[in-house]
Order: C-alpha cells, then sequence, then structure tokens
C-alpha cells in the first residue's frame, strides 16, 4: 500500500505462470505446448478449455496463470484468416475490445478475412454491414497484403510481447479489498502515495523520511509508546502528547517555525487532521519571493524541525524558530539550484554515414523515405527518393494516404512503398534511410511494436527479394528533400487508402 516495494506473492506467482501459458499459446509447436495440449486440449483450444475435475497440480497452475493471460490478450492482424470477429480481441491493440450486437445464425462464425476484398483491403460495404459503428476503428488497422499469418499481442506494452512484469502490473488493477489500515491515516481520502510522496520535487531523503511519518515508522511519542519503548510520551518543548501533527505542527516551536516561514498564503490546520490530510492541503503552497523556491517547502521545514528536536534532546543545543525556518529555506534553495544546474546529457551528433554505410552507398542504389501525419484528419503524406548512381538523376515519388493511426504507421508505410518502387526498377542492391529510428530499430529485429506488425512483416518478405539490403537511421537535417515531399503530399485531395 506504501509503494515500498513488496509484492503480492499470489498476484506475482499468478503472473510467472502467465508465463507459460503465453509460451503455450505463441509457440505451439514447442515440447510443452505439444504433451499439455494432447493430454487436455482435445475438444477445445488452449484458450477456452475449462478446468478439469480432475487433472495436475502443474496443469491447474498453468490454467490459473492463463486466466490472467486471457484477460489481455489481443490479436495482432496480418491475413486476418484465424481470427473471429466476434470472440477476439482485434479492433484495439491496447484494450480488450469485442464487438457485440445481435448476429445472424449464419454470421456467428465470421472471420476477420470475410471483412477484407481479395487484395487484403477492407471491405467497406460489408464493415458497415456488420460493424457500423466499429468502421472507423478498423479502417486504421493495416493487415499484411503479402499474407502474413494474425499472431496474438499482449495489450499492455508496446512491444504485444508477454513479460512477467506487466502481468503483475495487469493482476494489481483486478479489484480486491486493501487491508485494514491505523485508523488515524484512513481519513484523507483524496491522499495519493506517488502524487503526495514519491513525486515530491524534494530529495530522495526526505521522500523517505514523509513516507516514514505517514507509516508510523518516525520515533515520535505516541508511535513510541505504542511500541511499548517508551513511557513518557510527550514533546520535549511543551510537554503535550507528541504525535506527527503535534511535532510538525501544533506545538508553539512549530507554530513559530511556520508563521516566519514566507508562504503565499496561511495552512489552516485543524486538531482533527492527521498527517495525510496536511500533506493534501500543503499542495498548493508557495513561498513568496524572493526566496528562490518553486516546489513545495513541507518536506524541507519538518526536516528542520526534525533535526533540530534531535539536537536538543541528544546534544543540549537549541535553536530559534528563525534558525530552524532559515536552514529548512536554505536547504531547499540550495537543492532547487543543484537540479537546474544538471545538465541533460548531449548525445553527439551523428555523421555522415561512413564505413559500411558509405560503402552501401557506393556499392548500390539509396532511398530516402519520410512521412507526414496530420491527428485530426489521421491522413499522412509519405515520399521516396531513390537515387541509382550519380550520373542518373534520382526518381520521387509521393502519395496522400487516409486512414492511418500514427505517424510511426505512416514512416512504416513510406518504406514499405519505396520497397516496392525498387522492385519494380529491378534495383538489387539497395540501401533505405529513415529519420525514424524507432521504425529502424523494428525492422532490424531489435525492437517489437505490435503496431507495425503487418507492415514490418511485409518489409521483411519483400526485402528477401534483394541480393542486398540494409535499413539505416539519418538526422533529419539529411532528409529535408523527402520530408518536404512527404508534407506536400499531405496537402493533395486524392487519397489512396
Amino acid at each position: 500500500m506504501g509503494r515500498i516495494g513488496m509484492r503480492d506473492i499470489q498476484r506475482f506467482n499468478q503472473a510467472l505462470f502467465a508465463k507459460l501459458a503465453w509460451r503455450i499459446t505463441t509457440v505451439p509447436n514447442c515440447l510443452l505446448a505439444r504433451v499439455l495440449k494432447g493430454k487436455y486440449c482435445h475438444k477445445k483450444n488452449f484458450l477456452e478449455v475449462e478446468l478439469p475435475s480432475s487433472c495436475s497440480h502443474g496443469w491447474r497452475s498453468v490454467l490459473h496463470g492463463r486466466n490472467l493471460l486471457r484477460e489481455h490478450l489481443g490479436k495482432a492482424i496480418g491475413n486476418s484468416q484465424s481470427t473471429r470477429v466476434w470472440k477476439d480481441s482485434w479492433i484495439s491493440l491496447d484494450t480488450d475490445i469485442k464487438p457485440f450486437r445481435p448476429v445472424q445464425i449464419d454470421a456467428l462464425d465470421l472471420r476477420v478475412s470475410d471483412l477484407l476484398t481479395d487484395d487484403l483491403k477492407w471491405n467497406t460495404q460489408r464493415i458497415n454491414d456488420f460493424l457500423p459503428q466499429l468502421s472507423e476503428q478498423i479502417h486504421l488497422l493495416r493487415p499484411s497484403s503479402l499474407g502474413t499469418e494474425d499472431i496474438f499481442v499482449w495489450q499492455p506494452l508496446q512491444s504485444g510481447i508477454y513479460t512477467t512484469k506487466s502481468g503483475y502490473r495487469a493482476s494489481l488493477q483486478a479489484p480486491r479489498v486493501p487491508p485494514s489500515l491505523p485508523n488515524s491515516i484512513t481519513n484523507a481520502s483524496e491522499f495519493s502515495w506517488v502524487k503526495d510522496i514519491w513525486n515530491s520535487q524534494c530529495s530522495p531523503k526526505l521522500r523517505v523520511f514523509l513516507w516514514s511519518i505517514v507509516r508510523r515508522a518516525i520515533p515520535v511519542g505516541e508511535n513510541l509508546r505504542s511500541r511499548g519503548i517508551l513511557s513518557n510520551a510527550n514533546c520535549c518543548r511543551c510537554g503535550s502528547l507528541e504525535t506527527p501533527v503535534h511535532l510538525f505542527f501544533q506545538c508553539s516551536f512549530a507554530q513559530k517555525v511556520w508563521d516566519q516561514t514566507p508562504l503565499a498564503n496561511a495552512i489552516p490546520i485543524a486538531t482533527t487532521d492527521d498527517f495525510k490530510a496536511v500533506m493534501i492541503k500543503f499542495r498548493n503552497a508557495t513561498c513568496l519571493p524572493p526566496s528562490g523556491i518553486s516546489s513545495t517547502i513541507l518536506p524541507w521545514i519538518c526536516w528542520a524541525i526534525w533535526t533540530a528536536k534531535n539536537r536538543l534532546i541528544f546534544e543540549g543545543k537549541s535553536q530559534t524558530a528563525s534558525e530552524v525556518m532559515l536552514r529548512g529555506l536554505i536547504a531547499a534553495r540550495e537543492w532547487i539550484q543543484a537540479q537546474a544546474h544538471r545538465q541533460p546529457i548531449k548525445l553527439p551528433a551523428l555523421p555522415a554515414p561512413q564505413g559500411k554505410h558509405a560503402d552501401r552507398r557506393r556499392a548500390g542504389a539509396t532511398c530516402f523515405t519520410d512521412a507526414s501525419w496530420d491527428s485530426t484528419s489521421k491522413k499522412a503524406g509519405i515520399a521516396w527518393i531513390i537515387t541509382e548512381s550519380t550520373e542518373t538523376p534520382p526518381r520521387e515519388s509521393s502519395l496522400s494516404i487516409a486512414n492511418v493511426a500514427s505517424p510511426l504507421m505512416a514512416e512504416a508505410i513510406a518504406i514499405r512503398s519505396g520497397i516496392l518502387a525498387a522492385a519494380d526498377l529491378d534495383i538489387t542492391n539497395i540501401s533505405f534511410f529513415s529519420d525514424c529510428q524507432t521504425l529502424i530499430r523494428a525492422i532490424n529485429n531489435k525492437l517489437h511494436i505490435k503496431e507495425l506488425f503487418g507492415i514490418i512483416s511485409d518489409i521483411k518478405q519483400l526485402s528477401s527479394a534483394f541480393v542486398s539490403i540494409s535499413f539505416c537511421f539519418i538526422p533529419r537535417p539529411e532528409n529535408c528533400k523527402a520530408d518536404e515531399l512527404a508534407k506536400r503530399a499531405l496537402r493533395f485531395r486524392v487519397l489512396f487508402v
């Protein structure tokens, strides 16, 4: 509950078994999958089989993990022949969306391939007949134009590949009654561990300090007495019962410290407030200039009050309220200035292609691709420029395309169009250059992106027709001409689906 990092062992165990279920689902020909499905999955497939009355503990555990997997399992469309329209989650790659409407008997076993034309383009008439309300979302999907098989994807991750870590996080979304907490920290329903503690603008040491106060782990009189450590639980300054709220806000010394703190507005603290409620009130508290403090001052002043109390008890040194306040302000300002001076690491600019990239340029043709995308209309302009040699003029082309889900999708379509154009020109050796590093990593098998499954599959399949082909990243300033063509194409009215 306090985000300290201790896992729920039951949920984590289920996430581990879901890893086995993922392998059985995605690698059906492995030995584990063949043995288990041969014994238990005779009438139904693995994702639909029910728990038998008599089975091994291992199979029972695998099905327990499969239940978690099934809640966030989707299908990425390739040739769409194995994806069922009404039973599989295929319309969205991020959330579980399954069409639901009264269906005629002859359409119960409808496949997504039935919604495509012979050239693997969406059949608008068929979609309007069966799923008119989802027509716009369906048209944003890009099936493989070369007939790649559909695959399962894990929806919570962009890669679409299941991991135990993401499975555990997904299991935490399931409702569960939280354990009972002490009465002193159950009153602030608006309190957020992340917002009020772990993302607060202060040093990591002070975040742990705030967490200790809220979790009653700080050694104040009330907490020590509840553990039987001290008989005297009174404040060392005023003699009242020492609670976290009293020590930091209600004690006469603490009140003097806060009165001298240059807050823009006074923060009213009631006698019934606990520390969580006080933290909520301090969310928008700001210090007046010229203090130089732009973040919350609460943790710094509380830390100054805490250290001043310890010095009084253990060293016999007392400080005035103004000294404690100044110590907190100085510490806060020094930390804020230190963060401002931390410069982000600047990666050196990528030089012009040299070495193997330069050799590839000299050895064959080059193709520069780029895309431009409009988030409002979901339209994209794509362009490619092919240069075969220095003696021949470059060949270029651009298109305006509708129903493009993202700029990354537009970049992938641009490269696929460039490959098709190079194949039509009978080019055998070519290097492709794009300023989209994410796409280049995905093509070179260093990154998995579920959204691009169909197009990446087409690119790899088309690449096999060349004697040599490479895909390289270049900085955007070196791709200005293709970028200009793509932006110009985006303004055209003639659209290609």
